[in-house]
């Protein structure tokens, strides 16, 4: 597939929104925690979004290796 620096600039902006992701849910958590309530769900859902960033950055290099 031909990639463009469109698709690197779209690829960048996925792992910067997943990252902010990834903050948010581990606030959330330690919220969750200090008011001793249960963080099971939000734990794997960080679990999912830890593991859709890693997605996305494979994709952003990916993309970028064949830029250069």
């Amino acid at each position: 597939m031909v990639y463009t620096t469109a698709d690197l600039e779209l690829a960048n902006r996925h792992v910067l929104l997943g990252e902010k992701h990834i903050i948010d849910q581990e606030m959330l958590i330690t919220k969750l925690m200090a008011k001793g309530l249960d963080t099971a769900v939000a734990e794997s859902l960080l679990s999912l979004f830890v593991d859709m960033l890693n997605i996305h950055r494979d994709r952003r290099d990916r993309i970028a290796a064949t830029l250069h």
